[in-house]
């Protein structure tokens, strides 16, 4: 996508989410090197199912139009890295070219010398016949002699490999419901919320500090200092302003509807009447929902998210970043859950 010798590993990586249109990003919020190195490798071994999957199913056609002669392949392509621009080989033992011609119309009967200046630098003993194929894969049938020590490497018929395709469907299948069974990481929702309140800038009469990022982590840190125990508070501190990103005009609705089951029914209490909060502290709240919000079971710690909430507005201060907050959330989680 675009050479990180050239460029340097930052701005390579720059370069790259730039290219895929997601504009220009803060370093923290780009991929670690560990992070890219464990994706190439997943990404790597999952092309490479692919790649075998459709391969072997290649091999099949051709195998069974030739399966009166008993057509073999080598074992080892069970194991060795697949690539497209390779060749791979269907070795038969004494059969009529010309048969195998007739079974094969698509295929192309190449003089030795041919296939030798091919682009894939296929070569062919004199002595036999070879018969190639061009798809996704280069297929060649080698026609051998019926000779002892013919097939000296370890080979498998139609039969192994119909159980090795049957295999993979298997282990694919097996995959899908994996992913699709479990459960989604609502700490990744969290994150994916939360970053783009780095672009929303607040109003800098009531809010000094510039963006609703930096003002959610301020809250969230003097909520930490508060009630550091308390997973579902710091949940509704962290994440009080997430729908400013999503509609400015009803943010507190748009950002319910986007955390949805992700978080508790405590939680988004906390969330959805922080606003209230602010109005009885500031005794601009009616009798009524004074009354209402006094008898609601949360009400100390909805004073205290309004009071954090208040607070959580100065310049230059440090916070934690995305990460590290989610990271404190999660291992409580992970702490109580056990």
């Amino acid at each position: 996508m675009c050479d990180a010798a050239a460029l340097g590993y930052e701005a390579a990586r720059q370069e790259a989410i730039r290219t895929l249109g997601c504009g220009k990003l803060p370093p923290r919020q780009l991929p670690t090197k560990k992070e890219i190195r464990e994706k190439l490798a997943l990404l790597s071994r999952d092309q490479q199912v692919v790649l075998r999957h459709r391969l072997f199913k290649e091999l099949l056609i051709v195998m069974r139009r030739l399966r009166a002669f008993h057509p073999q392949v080598e074992a080892e392509m069970l194991t060795v890295p697949i690539a497209p621009d390779a060749r791979y080989e269907i070795k038969v033992i004494d059969a009529p070219v010309e048969t195998i011609v007739r079974l094969l119309p698509e295929a192309t009967r190449l003089p030795v010398e041919k296939a030798q200046e091919s682009r894939l630098q296929t070569w062919c003993p004199s002595e036999e016949a070879c018969i190639y194929l061009e798809g996704v894969f280069f297929l060649c049938v080698r026609i051998g002699k019926d000779e002892v020590g013919a097939l000296q490497k370890p080979h498998m018929g139609i039969v192994a490999l119909e159980s090795e395709i049957k295999m993979l469907d298997t282990e694919s299948e097996r995959e899908v419901m994996e992913m699709t069974s479990s459960p989604p990481d609502r700490f990744v929702q969290f994150a994916a919320l939360l970053w783009p309140l780095e672009e929303v800038m607040l109003s800098p009469t009531r809010h000094p500090e510039g963006d609703a990022l930096y003002h959610s982590l301020q809250v969230f840190q003097l909520a930490s200092d508060a009630r550091p125990y308390d997973e579902e508070f710091l949940l509704a501190a962290l994440l009080h302003d997430v729908g400013k990103a999503i509609d400015p005009e009803d943010h507190l609705a748009a950002g319910l509807a986007a955390l949805n089951e992700c978080v508790s029914e405590r939680t988004a209490v906390l969330i959805e009447l922080h606003p209230q909060a602010h109005c009885y502290l500031d005794s601009t709240l009616g009798v009524r929902a004074r009354r209402r919000l006094e008898a609601n079971p949360n009400f100390e710690e909805l004073l205290l998210l309004a009071e954090c909430d208040k607070k959580g507005r100065q310049c230059g201060i440090g916070v934690p970043d995305v990460e590290q907050a989610l990271a404190q959330i999660r291992s409580m989680s992970d702490t109580y859950s056990d």
